[in-house]
C-alpha cells in the first residue's frame, strides 16, 4: 500500500454535483482506516467546505492549499506560507483594471474579490463561502495567491499579459463549465514543490507517493511523484504525462485510484 496519496479537489474529489459522492467518501474512510496519509492538494484556499475536506482526508496532517503557496497542518495549525511579491501584486491589479478581468486576492484562509463579476459570484457559491469584495489592505497578513476568473477562451490573453509574473497555473471545474481559473503564486511555488516538501517532512520517498489530478496546475505534482494518476476528465496533457488513467470524476474515478493505491 502506498503511504501517501495526494488528491486534487475540482475535477478529482468534487465533480459537477459540487461535493464528494458517497462512494468517494466511503473509499476515503477505507484509506484512513488502512493508515494511509491522504493529502488535499488544491488551488483553493483553506476555508469553507474545502478546509473540511482536508480534515476528512486527515484531521491531523499536512495539506496543500493555494497551489502550494500555503501548507497547513489541520492538527496543530502549523503553517508554511509563500507570499506574493509586491511587484506581482501590482502588475495583476493593473492588468485586471485595464482588461476588466475578474481578480480574486487570497490570504491563507480568507479572500477578497478585487474586481468582481458574475463569475466571482458563482465561484463563491461553488466554494460554499460568501462573496467578499475588497482590496489588498482589507485583511492582515500576506497575500499568497492571486486568481483571475475568466472565460476559457481568454486564457491565452491572460498568459500573455502576465508573462514573467510569478508562477501561472490554470484549472477548470465541472461545476463551472466554460470558466477558467488562472492562479498566480510566487515564482517556483507549485503543488509539486509542496508535495516534495511534505514528503520530506514525513520521511517518505517520492517514489512511494501517488498524486491524483485532472488539470494543468496538477502537472508539477504528477511529474515529481512515483505514481501519477489522471482522471478520465483530465486535460490531454495531464493524461499524457500520467502513469495511470482512471474513470471520470462523475463516475467516481477517485475510488478507482484509491483502491489501486492499496495494492501497490
Amino acid at each position: 500500500m502506498l503511504p501517501i496519496v495526494c488528491i486534487d479537489v475540482d475535477g478529482t474529489l468534487v465533480g459537477s454535483s459540487g461535493s464528494p459522492t458517497d462512494k468517494v467518501l466511503a473509499a476515503i474512510g477505507e484509506s484512513v482506516s488502512r493508515g494511509q496519509n491522504l493529502i488535499l492538494s488544491t488551488a483553493r484556499g483553506a476555508m469553507g467546505p474545502t478546509y473540511e475536506y482536508a480534515k476528512i482526508l486527515n484531521p491531523k496532517g499536512w495539506h496543500i492549499f493555494h497551489a502550494g503557496a500555503a501548507l497547513i497542518n489541520t492538527g496543530g495549525q502549523l503553517t508554511r506560507e509563500y507570499p506574493i511579491p509586491s511587484d506581482v501584486l501590482e502588475t495583476c491589479i493593473r492588468v485586471a483594471i485595464e482588461r476588466e478581468w475578474a481578480l480574486e486576492l487570497y490570504w491563507k484562509s480568507n479572500y477578497r474579490a478585487f474586481r468582481h463579476s458574475d463569475f466571482t459570484r458563482r465561484h463563491a457559491e461553488m466554494l460554499g463561502i460568501d462573496l467578499e469584495i475588497g482590496g489588498p489592505t482589507d485583511i492582515e497578513g500576506d497575500i499568497v495567491r492571486l486568481q483571475f476568473v475568466i472565460p476559457e477562451s481568454s486564457l491565452p490573453d491572460v498568459k500573455e499579459a502576465l508573462d514573467g509574473s510569478g508562477t501561472l497555473r490554470s484549472a477548470t471545474s465541472p461545476a463551472m463549465p466554460g470558466v477558467c481559473f488562472v492562479s498566480i503564486t510566487q515564482s517556483g511555488i507549485t503543488k509539486g514543490k509542496a508535495i516534495t516538501e511534505i514528503s520530506s517532512m514525513l520521511n517518505i520517498d517520492l517514489s512511494d507517493v501517488m498524486m491524483v489530478g485532472d488539470g494543468h496546475n496538477d502537472l508539477d505534482a504528477l511529474r515529481v511523484v512515483g505514481h501519477g494518476v489522471a482522471m478520465g476528465n483530465a486535460e490531454q496533457q495531464v493524461i499524457d504525462e500520467s502513469r495511470y488513467l482512471v474513470n471520470t470524476v462523475d463516475n467516481d474515478g477517485l475510488v478507482e485510484a484509491l483502491e489501486f493505491s492499496w495494492s501497490l
